[in-house]
C-alpha cells in the first residue's frame, strides 16, 4: 500500500489484519498526532440479501458508542464515519496483539496473568454495563494486549444498547457462545460472564471446553454437555480457580455469578488484588494530594492538573505493583499505606506515603526492565502516571513537578547512601 493512501483524514500505513466483515489498518490522525486503528467495514458486509440490515445496525450500533465508554480496560473508540463512500470506525491503537497467541498449550501464561486479565476484564464489562452495554463478542480475538499487564476490550460491533433496543439474538463467536445465545433467547450480562468463562478456560488449559463434529454439534454440547473440570487437564491449577471457571460458565444463567462485581471479587481474592472498582471523590483526592510533602509548594490549580492525568487505585495488601526484570512505563505516587521492594526474594527497602514506585520510567521517557519488585505491605492508595501524560501539563505545572519529583530523589540516594555507610562501618 502507498504510503499516501488516504481515508478521510486519516494516512493508512500497513493493513494489521482482515477478517469477514472487516479490514483493520494503522493510520495516522494528523490533527491529534498519533496512530489510530481503523476498521474499514466491506461493503458486501452491509449489503448482504439475507443479514445486511442486521449488519447495518450492528455498525450503528459501534458508531453511537464512540466516545462514550472511557475505561482504561475499553478499546476508546474516537469517531465513526458512516457514509456512501466508506464505513469505518476510527479507534485506539493497541499494539501488543490479542489473548489468541496464549490459549494453546504450548504457550501459556502464568496463572497470576490469567487471573490478573480476567480481573481487569470483569471491571470493564461492569462498567459497561453500568453504562447500558452488554458485549455479547467476549473472545481471545477482542481482548488486546496494551503492556505487559494492561488488557482492553475491542469491537463492540455486537455490543447492545440496553436502552435501546431489545436484547435478543445469537450474534456472538460459536465457540464462546452461551446456551441463551444458541438458543436465541434474551441475553444479558450473564452472557458475557459466560464466554468470558470460556475464554478463561482456554487460558488456563490451552483446551476447548468442547470437542464437537461440527457446528450442529457444537451447539448440542454448548447445550447439554458438561465440559471437563479444568484440573483434569492440568493438574497444577488451585481447586478455587477451577471453581470460578466452571460457576462462570454454568448453563443456567442463574447459576453463574450474579453480577461482574462478585465475579471479579472472586479473582480479586485468589490474586490479591483490589476487589472492588471504587471510586474516590475527587474532593478526597485533591486533599490527599495537598497533604504530602512532594507537593506542598504547587498552587491549586496545578494540583487539580496532576489529578486529571493520574489513575488513581486502591490495593489490599499483597498487590504486586511492579514486577522485577518486567518492562514497565509508568510510575506511582504513594497516597496511603507502605510497599515492600524486594529483589529475588529479599527485602531492599521500604516505602510509605509520599514516595515515587518506579520513577526510572520518568527519568528515562521509556520502557525498561524494573530493578526490583514493589508489593503492598498494607492496604494502599496509588496514583499511577504515565510518563507521556506529564506533557499534558501547563509548563508551570510540570516545572513543579519536576522539582518535587527530584528533591524525592535526592532524598531517597541520600537515604541509600547512609545505608551503604552503616553496612560499610559494621563491616570494618
Amino acid at each position: 500500500m502507498s504510503h499516501k493512501t488516504y481515508l478521510g483524514t486519516y494516512r493508512l500505513i500497513k493493513k494489521l489484519g482482515q477478517g469477514g466483515t472487516s479490514s483493520v489498518y494503522l493510520a495516522y490522525d494528523p490533527f491529534k498526532d498519533r496512530e489510530v486503528a481503523i476498521k474499514l467495514i466491506k461493503q458486501e458486509f452491509l449489503d448482504d440479501p439475507r443479514l445486511g440490515r442486521q449488519n447495518r445496525k450492528q455498525l450503528e450500533n459501534e458508531a453511537a458508542l464512540a466516545g462514550k465508554l472511557i475505561h482504561p480496560n475499553i478499546v476508546k473508540t474516537y469517531e465513526a464515519v458512516l457514509s456512501e463512500e466508506a464505513n469505518y470506525i476510527v479507534m485506539e491503537y493497541v499494539s501488543g496483539g490479542t489473548l489468541e497467541k496464549f490459549i494453546h498449550r504450548e504457550n501459556l501464561l502464568p496463572l497470576d496473568r490469567v487471573v490478573e486479565y480476567m480481573f481487569k476484564c470483569c471491571r470493564a464489562l461492569n462498567y459497561a454495563q453500568f453504562k447500558g452495554v452488554i458485549h455479547r463478542d467476549i473472545k481471545p480475538a477482542n481482548l488486546l494486549l496494551a503492556r505487559p499487564n494492561e488488557i482492553k476490550i475491542t469491537d463492540l460491533g455486537a455490543a447492545i444498547r440496553l436502552d435501546l433496543e431489545q436484547t435478543h439474538g445469537s450474534v456472538g463467536s460459536p465457540n464462546y457462545m452461551s446456551p441463551e445465545q444458541v438458543r436465541g433467547d434474551e441475553v444479558s450480562h450473564h452472557t458475557d460472564i459466560y464466554s468470558l468463562g470460556v475464554v478463561m478456560y482456554r487460558l488456563l488449559t490451552g483446551t476447548s471446553p468442547y470437542t464437537p463434529k461440527n457446528l450442529a454439534h457444537l451447539y448440542q454440547q454448548i447445550l447439554n454437555e458438561q465440559p471437563l473440570p479444568p484440573t483434569q487437564l492440568r493438574s497444577d491449577l488451585p481447586p478455587q480457580l477451577e471453581r470460578i471457571v466452571m460457576r462462570a460458565m454454568q448453563k443456567n444463567p442463574a447459576d453463574r455469578f450474579p453480577t461482574w462485581r462478585d465475579f471479579g471479587n472472586e479473582l480479586a481474592e485468589l490474586g490479591h488484588f483490589e476487589k472492588s472498582d471504587l471510586e474516590i471523590n475527587e474532593s478526597e483526592k485533591f486533599i490527599a494530594l495537598r497533604q504530602l510533602d512532594m507537593f506542598k509548594d504547587f498552587a491549586d490549580l496545578e494540583l487539580w492538573e496532576l489529578l486529571r492525568i493520574g489513575e488513581w487505585q486502591k490495593q489490599p495488601a499483597k498487590t504486586v505493583l511492579v514486577r522485577e526484570d518486567e518492562m514497565g512505563d509508568c510510575f506511582y505516587i504513594l497516597v496511603e499505606g507502605g510497599v515492600n521492594v524486594t529483589r529475588h526474594n529479599r527485602l531492599l527497602n521500604t516505602l510509605s506515603i509520599g514516595d515515587c514506585i518506579g520513577e526510572m520510567a520518568y527519568v528515562s521517557r521509556k520502557k525498561q526492565p524494573r530493578s526490583a519488585t514493589i508489593s503492598a505491605n498494607t492496604e494502599i492508595t496509588v496514583m499511577k502516571i504515565m510518563p507521556d501524560q506529564l506533557d499534558k501539563l501547563s509548563d508551570r505545572c510540570q516545572l513543579h513537578f519536576l522539582q518535587a519529583f527530584l528533591y524525592t530523589l535526592a532524598d531517597r540516594l541520600r537515604i541509600a547512601d547512609d545505608r551503604v555507610a552503616s553496612m560499610a562501618e559494621h563491616l570494618s
